[in-house]
């Protein structure tokens, strides 16, 4: 059985040590304050993968009286060997319990086996106490990282890199507020080569990270495909209404829509460990008014009337395309030509109904036995585009960060191709015309088009990173 590799993360106060192992275990619980002394005892965290425990990191109170703790261990002169053996002697002494109860709850979880990681921002230049801290970290013997966590820009960079060299066996940039998947298996990778004794269970967390991200991009596929048709197609009987809500029926509708997004974004960040996680509402608009069925925000989700007017007009070419194929051309296009005219007539006739306070295009039949479904052409492409942004945003978001998360991305960001196989799509759903090639076809392009998000967002950061 590989050992499990355990590390104590440890440094002055306020310099990002929460904030690290909150990224690394993937732990939003992890408290985090910009006040010193956030983390008042030792309070260790374990990175759990199916159930088993991969990595531990152990969350430490900063050095508070370095300098007197390295004046008592230079007491006695000793060799470099025994240096470990001074530092238990340190521990074993009962009042250093109360005259160095911080350098103590750092200190015995390191000299019980753990390695080290040392949390530095180099916001200022390197003095006495920080140079005391590393050297008694240099005398516990243990394996030993040093991590400069970038708060902000520092002209003492270079000057920390040249002193860390000399006290710890890596010297690493690592900003925990930023850290996508990419950033933390390049520095569990060097974790790895700290110690042979968990080289091979390091190694073996960054293949089963490898492994999550593939199982996890099929898995919210389903997820997002699922969501996605059961909001173009919820449809009520209106003799299943409460009584409060025979006279409007929108109300109810938009209720359930809007519902069935809060749950799939808890759904998504429950599952990810972003429990803690909100989102930012947009600004110019008041809570209440940002919600999926409000369609004040359908055109700045989806596609403004020009574009949606063209979108409509191809996908109602498209459709008839495929009336020409089955006649065997007969038709000479004319089904195509009258699929885009109705196609194009649609889409200016739902572009015109402006939002306002009312929904757009909830038909109800003219007897108005059912609410919904929706089938304003907008729609399919705002609840499409809310969802890959919750689960794109959700994706690359270090556990360290608590911000609300912004939603920003459009439709129209989208190639015209997507926007009108979209539009087809739902057609087909709400005609009853859905089979498993379409819903095969849906999950293939949602795992695509996040596929293509992930990595140009990852390639951005890294070009960030690099300037």
């Amino acid at each position: 059985m590989k050992a499990i590799p355990q590390f104590c993360v440890v440094g002055h106060p306020n310099q990002g040590k929460s904030s690290i192992v909150s990224t690394l275990v993937e732990n939003d619980s992890v408290r985090i304050g910009v006040e010193s002394g956030t983390t008042r005892q030792a309070e260790r965290f374990e990175f759990v993968l199916d159930g088993r425990v991969l990595l531990a990191l152990t969350d430490t109170p900063g050095f508070q009286r370095a300098r007197q703790l390295l004046a008592w261990l230079q007491q006695v002169p000793v060799a470099a060997a025994d240096r470990p053996a001074r530092v238990r002697a340190f521990l074993a002494e009962p009042s250093h319990r109360q005259q160095f109860p911080d350098e103590v709850a750092l200190l015995e979880p390191i000299m019980a086996g753990s390695g080290i990681l040392f949390v530095t921002d180099a916001a200022s230049a390197v003095s006495a106490t920080d140079e005391a801290e590393m050297e008694i970290l240099r005398w516990t013997g243990q394996p030993r990282m040093a991590l400069i966590n970038p708060i902000a820009k520092s002209p003492h960079i270079q000057n920390w890199q040249a002193t860390l060299n000399q006290s710890f066996q890596w010297v690493r940039l690592f900003n925990p507020m930023t850290a996508s998947l990419p950033a933390r298996q390049a520095l569990f990778q060097a974790m790895a080569e700290l110690t042979p004794d968990w080289t091979a269970a390091l190694t073996e967390l960054n293949r089963q990270l490898l492994q999550r991200e593939q199982q996890r991009l099929v898995q919210v596929s389903e997820q997002l495909a699922d969501y996605w048709c059961a909001q173009l197609s919820l449809r009520q009987p209106m003799s299943a209404l409460p009584p409060s809500l025979v006279a409007s029926p929108e109300l109810w509708l938009q209720q359930q829509l809007d519902q069935a997004e809060s749950q799939l974004f808890r759904q998504l960040a429950e599952q990810w460990g972003h429990g803690q996680a909100e989102l930012e509402r947009q600004l110019d608009w008041p809570i209440e008014r940002d919600r999926l069925m409000n369609t004040e925000t359908w055109y700045l989700w989806g596609l403004q009337q020009k574009e949606l007017l063209m979108v409509t007009g191809a996908a109602g070419m498209a459709t008839g395309a495929v009336l020409d194929l089955g006649l065997g051309g007969s038709s000479l296009m004319l089904g195509a030509l009258s699929g885009g005219v109705l196609g194009s007539a649609a889409g200016w006739l739902a572009s015109k109904q402006l939002p306002g306070k009312k929904l757009g295009w909830l038909p109800l039949s003219q007897q108005r036995h059912f609410i919904g479904p929706v089938k304003h052409p907008n729609f399919p492409l705002v609840v499409m585009a809310r969802a890959l942004t919750f689960a794109q945003l959700l994706w690359l978001r270090p556990h360290a960060k608590r911000s609300r998360l912004a939603l920003t991305t459009q439709a129209s960001d989208w190639d015209k191709r997507a926007q009108v196989q979209l539009l087809q799509w739902s057609k087909q759903l709400q005609q009853s015309k859905w089979q498993s090639a379409q819903s095969e076809a849906l999950c293939d392009w949602i795992r695509s088009s996040l596929q293509q998000k992930l990595a140009a967002t990852l390639q951005q950061e890294q070009q960030q990173s690099l300037a």
